[in-house]
C-alpha cells in the first residue's frame, strides 16, 4: 500500500511538471527591463521607417535586423524568449511584443513617442491596438 501510494505521487509530480505553462508573462522586474529596451528599439524602428515611401515587405525579423544595422545591441537578447510584431503606420513604427507563443500580448509602443505607450496587464490577444496619427499623436496608450 505504502509503495502504490509512493507510485502515484510520483506519476502525479511528474505529470504536473509536465503541466506547468511556460512563463508567458515576464515579472516586474524584467517588465522593467523590456520596457526600457522595447522603447529603444521602436525609436531604431521608426528612423528606419522614416526614410520609406511605403510599408515594407520584408518579415518582421528583417526589419528590425535592417532598422538595428548601426547598433545590433538594441535587437536584445532578453527579446528572445518572446515575439516581436512590427506594424508600417506611415511614417511610424508600431512595436508589438507578445508571449513565445504569439497568443498574448505582453507591450506595445509607437516608435516615436519617448515613453512606452502600452503596457498589458490582463489577459488579452496579441493584436495591435495603438493608432498613431500625424505629429505622432498615440491613441490607445495607457496613462503616462
Amino acid at each position: 500500500m505504502k509503495h502504490d501510494m509512493s507510485i502515484i505521487l510520483a506519476v502525479a509530480m511528474l505529470l504536473g511538471a509536465c503541466a506547468v505553462p511556460i512563463a508567458t508573462v515576464p515579472d516586474a522586474k524584467e517588465q522593467v527591463r523590456l520596457s526600457a529596451r522595447m522603447v529603444n528599439l521602436s525609436s531604431a524602428v521608426d528612423s528606419y521607417f522614416s526614410d520609406l515611401a511605403e510599408a515594407p515587405i520584408d518579415s518582421d525579423i528583417a526589419i528590425l535586423q535592417n532598422a538595428t544595422r548601426n547598433d545590433p545591441q538594441l535587437l536584445a537578447q532578453e527579446f528572445n524568449a518572446y515575439v516581436l510584431k512590427v506594424q508600417f503606420q506611415n511614417p511610424y513604427a508600431v512595436l508589438l511584443l507578445c508571449s513565445k507563443d504569439g497568443k498574448r500580448a505582453i507591450m506595445e509602443d509607437a516608435g516615436c513617442s519617448a515613453s512606452l505607450d502600452r503596457q498589458v496587464t490582463d489577459a488579452v490577444p496579441c493584436e495591435f491596438t495603438l493608432h498613431v496619427r500625424q505629429n505622432c499623436q498615440v491613441e490607445g496608450a495607457g496613462p503616462q
